[in-house]
């Protein structure tokens, strides 16, 4: 068994984020969630470059992919499965920041796609803020109107980098 799959799945679960990835909004939704995973410390060994929807990592999605084929066939078993404390500690320090903030008219993952990308924008390409904020209006122009709460969520979720 993969054991970078039980991973996967188990992350997933904990943030209950789920695994299905029938359509674009889904595989976003794993995108982003997993980039904000690693940008808050858990190391998957996955490499994110920027994207039409942001941070971007194709060895993710082809993990995915795997995961979901190993998962209907049964191959992937998860049942007996943990997270080890660490990791669950820090998902459960992400949590919040998943969640659309009230008054902020975006799905999930286009929420994911906001945080995840003025997140990347000022932390991974070290853009200002008023940099990042004319990249969001440029290529995210349905997202900028909610860049000053997501620039706020970032700020107030603490990541290391």
């Amino acid at each position: 068994m993969k054991q970078r799959l039980v991973l996967l799945k188990l992350i997933l679960e904990k943030l209950k984020i789920s695994s299905d990835i029938s359509t674009t909004k889904d595989r976003k939704r794993i995108q982003k969630t997993i980039y904000l995973c690693q940008a808050k410390g858990i190391r998957l060994n996955y490499h994110f470059g920027w994207y039409i929807m942001g941070p971007y990592s194709p060895s993710l999605a082809q993990d995915y992919y795997e995961m979901d084929e190993d998962l209907a066939t049964g191959i992937l078993d998860i049942k007996d499965k943990k997270l080890v404390p660490e990791i669950s500690e820090t998902l459960g320090k992400l949590e919040t920041l998943l969640i659309v903030p009230k008054g902020t008219n975006l799905e999930q993952e286009d929420w994911l796609e906001l945080v995840s990308s003025v997140h990347y924008l000022t932390k991974e390409s070290k853009y200002d803020e008023d940099k990042t904020s004319k990249i969001i209006e440029e290529e995210k122009p349905n997202l900028a109107p909610y860049f000053n709460p997501a620039l706020n969520a970032v700020r107030e979720s603490h990541f290391g980098k």
